[in-house]
Parts: structure tokens; C-alpha cells; sequence
């Protein structure tokens, strides 16, 4: 099957299908709802309905003709222009998906951004035996080790207690979309009284859909912070900093895996969890995909597709979706 990479995303041409095309176009599948791929006015969308829900909600205006969305099942398969197509979960965050594409006798899988490990909130990744696999690679080196679900739990609810009993505002970084509301589950299944910033509390009642519980959680309020622990987005940094109140600032990311984070963002501790994979796990995972075909898109394609070559597989790290991953993905993680 030919497979075309785009500055703007993927496209099977045999079955003229997109994947993560994030400018307007005929007929995409969206793998998951961050805004670095749930984007542009299609024509016609798949995904699953928690991606398309992200989705539509971050269109930022009415098309005349608005996307024909499709949501899709994990598990469920439907026919494409002479192909077979079938969702299966990647544990991103809520809704993320991998899409199996069954043409002329030829399996290709693409896992969009994704983990092995047991998320706090999503479903678990099954590995998918395939001939070709495109799969991201944010962390693709040796240097990331990163906690489990029940490790980061435990760190998290543990930060907060410590802070609280100290008479200290325990304050999280989290992005808008994912780790913030894993960090928010984990607060308030704990029962610790949580404050939280509005473009994380916006994805709220996606996860609460989903099946995830944030009994007691609050909007964050500048003057109502006292007793509570605190869910904020990276740049709310300096606004604690200015309020001159008291506080401790904890480091929820794939990027604290390495102590000079601490220093970057200014945290006083460092929680190594992420919603991909790390070295191990992608390698895991390709190993039992039993793909001996692999294109490596997003973050350290060039290093992991070497990797992978020296294990005797046919990787490679296509130019365009390599620049487009460094330029869009790094922040997150």
C-alpha cells in the first residue's frame, strides 16, 4: 500500500483516505482529539465518539457544511473504498484509537500517539499484528523511564498531603486535554478538595462520559485556594508565582523523567508519567505488532527508526511527518 507523509498528515492514496490531516479535506480518521491532529473542516471524520466530541468542540466556527462524523467502536470494523478498516484502543488519552487498514491481503497499522502501560483513564492498548506499522515515537530513547498508573497515583495523592498538612498550596502542571484530567481524577478520587483551571475543567465531562469519576472538584478561584490542591496548564506558572502565595509546584510529564525539568519549569517535584509511551514500551510494542515494516513519525524518529534498523527491521523516519512532529509535539508529553 502506498503511504504518502505530509507536513499536514498522512494519506493512503490507493483508498484516498487521510490520517490526522489537520487541513480541510475530503475523508480523514482522527486518531485522537489533541489540537495538533483533531483539526480542519473535513468533508467526512472518523473516530471514535469521545475524538469527535474533542473535536467538534474545538472547530472554532460553523462551516457551511460541517463535517459528516462518523464514530466508530474499538473493535468495530467498516469498509472503505475497497478497503477493511477496524479502531482499536491506544491508551493516549480518552478516545484515542489505532486504525488497522486491511487492503489487497496487506495489514497497516497506524497507533497515532500512544502507550502500552495501563493509562489512570482510557483503555488498554492491544498490540495489533500487522505487515507495516507507522507508530510515534516522542519518547523514542533509552533516556525515559516512566511510572505506572498506581506509582504516579500514589506520588500524586502523596504530594498533596504533604503540601496540605504543611499549610502549603499543592499546585499540579497538566495540559488542557489529558494528563490534567488524570490528575484531577486522581485529587478528587482521593478526596482531596481540588481547584481547577478552566481549559482542563472544559474536557471534564468528556472523561465523566467515559466512565471517570471527579466528585468535589471546583473552578479555580485567584482568591479561594486555601486547603486545596491546585490543577493548572504550564504557562499559569507566573500567576502563582505573582499571587505571592505559598505553594509547591509538581511536575506531572514524560519530560520530568530528567532532572533538568525541575529547573525548566520551576518544580519542586518531578512525577514522571506520561500519556505515551516510553522507550521500552514502543520497542515492546513493536515487537509484538511483528511488524517488519516501520515508519516512526513524531519526536525522535531519526534515533528510534536506527534502533529499530540495528534489531534487523525496515525503519525508517520520514522527513516531513519528523519536522511537523518536533514543531507540534514536544511541548506535550
Amino acid at each position: 500500500m502506498q503511504v504518502e507523509f505530509k507536513p499536514r498528515g498522512i494519506y493512503l492514496p490507493d483508498i484516498d483516505l487521510w490520517l490526522d490531516n489537520t487541513e480541510d479535506c475530503a475523508s480523514n480518521w482522527i486518531s485522537h482529539g489533541h489540537s495538533d491532529h483533531a483539526r480542519g473542516f473535513h468533508g467526512r471524520v472518523f473516530g471514535t465518539a469521545e475524538t469527535l466530541s474533542i473535536y467538534r468542540a474545538r472547530l472554532w466556527g460553523t462551516p457551511e457544511q460541517p463535517p459528516d462524523c462518523c464514530p466508530v467502536h474499538y473493535g468495530e470494523s467498516w469498509d472503505y473504498n475497497g478497503a477493511r478498516l477496524t479502531a482499536y484502543a491506544a491508551s493516549h488519552i480518552v478516545g484515542a484509537a489505532q486504525i488497522l487498514v486491511e487492503w489487497r491481503g496487506e495489514r497497516l497499522v497506524y497507533t497515532g500517539d500512544i502507550k502500552l502501560r495501563t493509562p489512570i483513564c482510557g483503555k488498554n492498548t492491544e498490540a495489533i499484528p500487522c505487515d507495516r506499522l507507522i507508530v510515534e515515537s516522542t519518547f523514542g530513547l533509552p533516556i525515559y523511564h516512566f511510572l505506572s498508573a498506581d506509582e504516579a497515583k500514589m506520588r500524586i495523592v502523596r504530594f498533596a498531603r504533604e503540601c496540605l498538612d504543611s499549610k502549603l498550596i499543592p499546585a499540579f502542571i497538566g495540559y488542557p486535554l489529558g494528563r490534567g484530567q488524570e490528575i484531577v481524577h486522581v485529587l478528587c478520587e482521593a478526596g482531596i478538595p481540588t481547584a481547577v483551571h478552566g481549559s482542563i475543567a472544559r474536557f471534564i465531562p468528556t472523561y465523566e462520559a467515559a466512565g471517570y469519576g471527579f466528585p468535589g472538584w471546583e473552578a479555580y478561584q485567584s482568591r479561594q485556594t486555601a486547603g486545596k490542591a491546585l490543577v493548572v496548564v504550564p504557562n499559569f506558572r507566573n500567576i502563582l508565582e505573582a499571587s505571592d502565595k505559598k505553594y509547591r509546584l509538581a511536575y506531572v510529564s514524560g519530560w520530568a523523567a530528567l532532572d533538568n525539568a525541575r529547573a525548566r519549569v520551576g518544580a519542586d517535584e518531578l512525577i514522571p508519567y506520561s500519556d505515551h509511551g516510553d522507550f521500552e514500551e514502543l520497542l515492546t510494542l513493536v515487537e509484538q505488532s511483528g511488524a517488519r515494516e516501520v515508519d516512526v513519525v513524531h519526536g525522535y524518529t531519526e534515533l528510534f527508526a536506527h534502533v529499530l534498523c540495528q534489531r534487523g527491521l525496515d525503519a525508517r523516519a520520514p522527513r516531513e511527518a519528523s519536522a511537523r512532529a518536533m514543531s507540534e509535539e514536544v511541548p506535550e508529553g
